[in-house]
Order: C-alpha cells, then sequence, then structure tokens
C-alpha cells in the first residue's frame, strides 16, 4: 500500500470513529417525539392545573382513524373526553372557592389594589351616571357643562379600569387567585371547543394515504399496515390505561369525600377541621352554614360520579377501538403469512425446476459445452422468473409495470438481439426447408457438410468449396442460426449431393473420333445410369408441379477440333461425394477403350466439374 493511501485510510478510520463517538453520545436524541412530549408535559404542568390530558390524547387518536367503525370510535372518544375535561374545570373551580391559596404580602397587596380598583370603577361608573341624570334634567346654560364633566369621568373610568384589569392580570399571575385562573383557561377551552368539534373530519381527510388502506397484495404494503395497526393498538392501550386510572383517582377521592360527608352528617354541629376553616357568611346562622356545605359536597360527589362514569365510557370506547384494530392486525398478519408461504413456494418450485433440469441434461447425449452452455440459460430463465415471482410478492405489482415491462423488453431485445434472432432462427432452419445433419450448404461463402443444426448455432465440417466435398479440411465452423433470417444460405443437398462432371478426352489424328466418343459415351451411360435417374426422380419432384420443364440426367458428348487432334468432351451426373470414384471407374473403362483402339493414355483429361442445375 502507498502513503498516501495509507493516509486517507487512517484519515477515513479516524472519522468514522468520531462519527460512531458522536452516534453514541446522541443516541438518546432519536427519540424526539419522547421529549418533545416531556417538555410539553414539564411546561403544562405548572401552568395548567386542569388535566387535558384526555382532550388531547383522544384528539391524537383521532388522527388515526381510518375506517367508518374508527371514525365512529374517534367522534365518541372525543366527546367523552371534551366531557371529562368540563367536568375537571367544574372541580377546579370549585376547589378554587373551597381552598383559596395562602395569602402572602403580596398576595395582599395585589388583592387591596383590586379592590381599590373595584372602587374606583364603581365610582367612576355612579358618577357618569349622575352627569348623564343631571344632563337630562339640566336646561338653559347649567347645561353645557356636563357634557365636559361627563367626558373627564369617562375618561378616568377607562383609566381605573386598566390599572383594574393590570392588577387583576398581576393577582393571577402570582397565583392569588386561582378561579380565575382557571376561569381563563376555562374561556380558551370553549374558544376551542368548535374547532376541537371538527378535529375529527379534518383529520379523516388525511386517511385517504394510510397504509392500513392499502390494497395491494404483497409483502411490504401488508407489513406497514399492520406497523401501523400495531402503533395504534399502543396507543389505545395506553389511552385505556390512563383513562382507568382517571376513574380509579377519581374513585378514591369520591370515597374520601363521601366518608367525610358521613363523618360530618354523624357528628352535626362538630363539623370537621376542614369546614371548620371556612367560617360562615356574615350574619348567616352556623346550623346555616353547615347545611349549606353539606349541599355542595354532595353537587361535588355527584359531579365526581359523573366524571368517573365518563371515564369509565371513555375507557370502554378504547377498549373496543382496541379489540377492533386488533382484529384488522390480525388479518394483515394473516396475509403477510400467506405471502410468506408463496414465498415459499416459489422458491420449492425453482429448487425443483433446478433438480429436474439437471437431471434432464445429464442424460441427454450431446456436445458437453453446449450442454453446458443450454444447462446454464435454462437454469438462469428459471431462477430469474422465481427472482421476480417473489419480488413482485414482496414488493407487489408496480404502478407502472407495463412500461416497465416494455422498457425491459426492448432493452433486452437489444442486448440480445442475436440471440432472440438466432433461437428463431433454429426453428427455421428445422422446418420444411431447412437443413439437416449431413447436408452440404454454403453458408456466408464457407461450404462443407452439416454436422449440427443447434438451437442458437449451426456447425459445418468444412470443405473448402462444394467440389472437395470428399476431402474435408477438417476444421469445424460454427454460424449463429440469425443467417437463417438476416441472409442467405445454399444447401445442395436432396437425398444427396448432384454435380455435373467432366472429363476431356483428346483422340489424335487418324483415329475415328466417333466411334470412340460412341463407345465413350455407352461406357458412361453404364457408370452413371443409376444416378442419372436418381437425380431426375429427385429434381422433378422437388420442382413445382405445375411446372412444363422435364429434367434429365443423361451423360451428354461433344465432339469438337482441337489443336492436335479432336476433343471429345464427356458431361455425366454424380455425386458429390461419389465424384472421385465414379472418375476412378470411368478412367479406368476409358483407358481400356482406347488401349484396345492403341490410342495413347495420355489422351485423356479432366475439366472442372459444374453443379448440377436442377440441385435444391
Amino acid at each position: 500500500m502507498k502513503r498516501y493511501e495509507r493516509v486517507i485510510l487512517a484519515g477515513l478510520a479516524v472519522l468514522a470513529m468520531v462519527a460512531l463517538g458522536a452516534v453514541v453520545l446522541t443516541r438518546d436524541w432519536a427519540d424526539y417525539r419522547g421529549r418533545l412530549r416531556a417538555l410539553r408535559q414539564a411546561e403544562k404542568i405548572p401552568a395548567n392545573p386542569v388535566d387535558m390530558r384526555p382532550l388531547e390524547t383522544a384528539q391524537q387518536a383521532a388522527a388515526l382513524a381510518v375506517t367508518h367503525t374508527e371514525q365512529d370510535y374517534a367522534q365518541q372518544a372525543l366527546r367523552l373526553a371534551d366531557h371529562s375535561v368540563d367536568l375537571a374545570f367544574a372541580a377546579a373551580i370549585h376547589d378554587a372557592a373551597e381552598n383559596p391559596p395562602p395569602l402572602t404580602t403580596e398576595v395582599r397587596q395585589l388583592a387591596a389594589r383590586v379592590k381599590t380598583g373595584q372602587a374606583a370603577v364603581a365610582g367612576d361608573q355612579n358618577r357618569i351616571a349622575q352627569f348623564t341624570a343631571a344632563l337630562a334634567k339640566a336646561s338653559g346654560g347649567t347645561k353645557e357643562d356636563f357634557p365636559e364633566l361627563i367626558g373627564i369621568a369617562q375618561a378616568q373610568l377607562a383609566l381605573d379600569q386598566d390599572d383594574l384589569e393590570d392588577a387583576q392580570q398581576q393577582l393571577v399571575r402570582s397565583g392569588g387567585d386561582k378561579q380565575a385562573t382557571i376561569q381563563q383557561l376555562l374561556d380558551q377551552h370553549k374558544a376551542s371547543d368548535a374547532q376541537n368539534a371538527n378535529v375529527f373530519p379534518n383529520t379523516s381527510a388525511g386517511t385517504a394515504a394510510s397504509p392500513e388502506l392499502t390494497q395491494a397484495r404483497n409483502i411490504m404494503a401488508e407489513f406497514r399496515a399492520w406497523e401501523s395497526l400495531r402503533a395504534k393498538e399502543k396507543l389505545l392501550s395506553q389511552a385505556q390505561q390512563e383513562a382507568l386510572g382517571r376513574a380509579a383517582a377519581l374513585s378514591a377521592s369520591h370515597a374520601a369525600l363521601e366518608t367525610q360527608q358521613e363523618s360530618a352528617t354523624g357528628t352535626g354541629a362538630n363539623a370537621t377541621p376542614a369546614e371548620n376553616s371556612q367560617p360562615a357568611a356574615a350574619g348567616e346562622n352556623p346550623a346555616l352554614a353547615i347545611l349549606r356545605r353539606q349541599t355542595q359536597n354532595k353537587a361535588n360527589l355527584a359531579d365526581i360520579g359523573r366524571h368517573i362514569v365518563t371515564e369509565q365510557q371513555l375507557a370502554a370506547v378504547y377498549t373496543n377501538w382496541n379489540a377492533f384494530a386488533s382484529v384488522r392486525e390480525k388479518a394483515f398478519l394473516h396475509e403477510i403469512l400467506v405471502s410468506a408461504l408463496w414465498i415459499l413456494l416459489v422458491a420449492l418450485v425453482v429448487f425443483v425446476a433446478n433438480y429436474w433440469v439437471e437431471q434432464f441434461f445429464a442424460r441427454v447425449a450431446g456436445e458437453r459445452r453446449t450442454l453446458f452452455t443450454m444447462r446454464a440459460l435454462v437454469l438462469f430463465v428459471v431462477q430469474a422468473a422465481g427472482l421476480l415471482c417473489i419480488l413482485l410478492v414482496i414488493f407487489g405489482i408496480p404502478s407502472n409495470f407495463a412500461t416497465v415491462l416494455a422498457l425491459i423488453g426492448a432493452g433486452l431485445t437489444v442486448a440480445l438481439k442475436d440471440f432472440i434472432v438466432g433461437f428463431f432462427g433454429w426453428f427455421v432452419l428445422m422446418g420444411k426447408d431447412g437443413i439437416r445433419a449431413g447436408d452440404w450448404v454454403e453458408i456466408n461463402g464457407v461450404g462443407g457438410e452439416v454436422v449440427k443444426v443447434g438451437f442458437l448455432h449451426t456447425v459445418l465440417l468444412e470443405t473448402g468449396n462444394w467440389t472437395d466435398a470428399g476431402h474435408p479440411t477438417g476444421r469445424q465452423v460454427s454460424f449463429v442460426n440469425s443467417f437463417a433470417i438476416e441472409g442467405h444460405y445454399f444447401n445442395f443437398s436432396t437425398s444427396g449431393q448432384w454435380l455435373w462432371d467432366e472429363i476431356e478426352v483428346q483422340i489424335p489424328e487418324g483415329a475415328e473420333p466417333y466411334a470412340i466418343a460412341e463407345a465413350i459415351q455407352k461406357i458412361t451411360a453404364q457408370e452413371t445410369g443409376a444416378n442419372a435417374r436418381l437425380a431426375e426422380e429427385e429434381w422433378n419432384r422437388v420442382a413445382p408441379s405445375d411446372g412444363k420443364r422435364v429434367f434429365s440426367a443423361e451423360p451428354s458428348l461433344s465432339v469438337r477440333p482441337a489443336v492436335t487432334g479432336i476433343s471429345v468432351l464427356l458431361r455425366y451426373i454424380t455425386r458429390a461425394s461419389e465424384r472421385y470414384a465414379a472418375r476412378a471407374r470411368l478412367y479406368r473403362a476409358i483407358v481400356d477403350l482406347l488401349q484396345k483402339k492403341k490410342i495413347p493414355e495420355s489422351a485423356v483429361a479432366a475439366p472442372a466439374p459444374q453443379p448440377a442445375s436442377g440441385g435444391a
């Protein structure tokens, strides 16, 4: 490793360690939702003496309502939670009235300021009323003074009202007026009632994209829906436990207040210390005061009882909603298991298909390299099809699946053009007018005997050219089968390969040329007669049935003058594979004839052969 490579590697390792340390140190920051809830709760505890969690939880759950059944549950939860919060406000206001905060120096000063401000406002209002009444009764010149006095009084009233409001706000902020504090929160709650009533319709509009509404049958969509329902179940279970906890706490308060009420009723005038700490109003009979406090306690018991029933009903709604979500969750879990079963079945089918392909090619005889290629191709197709099916089960069919298939098909067509054309070329070559093993053909200028016609390639045993069919070069030539569609080939074979061969005989001067020519023709007719008849039958069989031409394979002879005498040209039909054997027999017969006629053997010559004009 070079020096700069070691430096880069060390730098990357150091950065990775730093990043790992940062991840470990900030791992608690990942749960930002929990931290945000904790911050909000910390902010609300000192500022809000009324527990608003029932309504907040109901609103949070309502946002997760997807189906019509869940929307009904969400509406019930919102209604009951809002009623629970209203009861909590009423209880808080009553408690604030019954248990005022301790009077500190600051609270006493602010309370005195508020009392002074209230008196000043009342005095200003009285003066304005007096000036207004006097203005109505005044007449003459005195009437003009009252509007100015009324204006001054109204300005003073506005100033005193601002000072009173500021004193009241300071008293509320200092905690000296719990009733006012709770009343402000109640006003805010009532102001948001209309919005809270519309929380569910607004949030339900956003559930159209919920994963729980999926209609896809694939593992990813089903898993997302199952996971969403699991989170919803957790929230509903927590909301149910909170409602039951509030109901239990209210039940304890109800029991304690009921015991206190019974104790107060049993002692009669001997009231509890809490009751004795609350003096009766000025001039009020003590017995009447005790009766009034007992009446208030009865009302408090009734309010707590209604609150308990509301929380129990809210818990029942969350219980039913949770059961419904659990049923849907199990349904999606079943679908996930079905998809997993399909994946296993596809994998099993691919495994069995692979085994079958291996066994099939193990039993097929043929060239090992070709069989290996075909086996690999078939296995690839089987495995690719299985993988595609598994991916479709996992991820589903894309929305633009047809477009994707078209693009993939176009790409494969371009990339595998030779393979596809070669494969379909095999069907053409194996057709009626194709070629077979043993045929003598010429393909792209290369002639030879067909050894094998495969799915993708055709193999020839090269002979150089068609006149050397009996002498192959020993080389195998392989052609892609696409030439059957894109190019052309010559097949010189029907049941055999026919060609016209020629022999030239020089007859010196003084010999009888016509008698020798007729003798040579008879010899040729005897040697090639059988082949001539077969060739005629084949040519007439492959020729069009409505054709008027009749093919003849009889040997022909021509006599023409030459420089040294007479030249006899003999033309006859023979098989390409038998060309040399037929020529040898003719040479022997002609030489014997010439010896009988006492003509030198050097008179025999062999012109180049010609292909049979009627060949297929």
